[in-house]
């Protein structure tokens, strides 16, 4: 016969156990996933019974690990219901709702001329950190896949994307602050 062993004599070697044992470094890191405390409350207590309820079907071997992988995934699944939810909704705006704009030819005028002069920022950047920067920018590559892409490392990326943010912003920068030049020129010269 098999004894059973006291609640409590082998802390952490049950799923009970671990919980109590674990459940603030449970919650921190389901804190990374979830802002909000009553959604990692709420995290938390799921995990938990869905582990405590699987351990009475099979064997658990290492009870902290098994309870912080179930929260992780119960975690990204709550995620993946409130992306769907602000999807959802944005969807079933109408597209008149969304897109109305009250902008005048003076604002769709001044909008094109930044988005030029964005352009000519990133063209004026040397090749290889123009290409990054596109890739990153426009095409939403992740740092790792623009670094398989390109063959090189991911901090080459990174430094390529820092240089190249800061070209660019050092460019508008200046193309913005030159025709205020130019216009107290014009006055003071008149």
């Amino acid at each position: 016969m098999s004894e059973r062993k006291p609640a409590g004599s082998d802390q952490g070697a049950n799923i009970l156990g671990a919980f109590q044992l674990h459940q603030l470094s449970l919650k921190r890191f389901i804190a990374r996933y979830l802002n909000n405390a009553q959604d990692i409350e709420d995290v938390t207590q799921e995990a938990f019974l869905r582990a405590y309820k699987a351990e009475r079907s099979t064997d658990v071997r290492q009870p902290k690990s098994f309870l912080f992988r179930i929260a992780k995934n119960v975690a990204i699944s709550q995620l993946r219901t409130k992306s769907r939810q602000i999807t959802d909704y944005i969807e079933d705006q109408g597209a008149d709702d969304v897109l109305t704009s009250e902008w005048s030819v003076e604002d769709q005028v001044m909008a094109e001329q930044r988005l030029g002069i964005h352009c000519e920022a990133v063209a004026a950047l040397p090749p290889k950190c123009r290409r990054v920067y596109l890739l990153r920018k426009v095409y939403g590559m992740s740092h790792k896949q623009i670094a398989a892409k390109l063959q090189i490392s991911t901090s080459t990326v990174e430094k390529h994307l820092l240089k190249g943010v800061e070209a660019c912003d050092r460019y508008i920068q200046q193309r913005n602050e030159s025709p205020a030049a130019e216009i107290g020129q014009q006055r003071g010269g008149s």
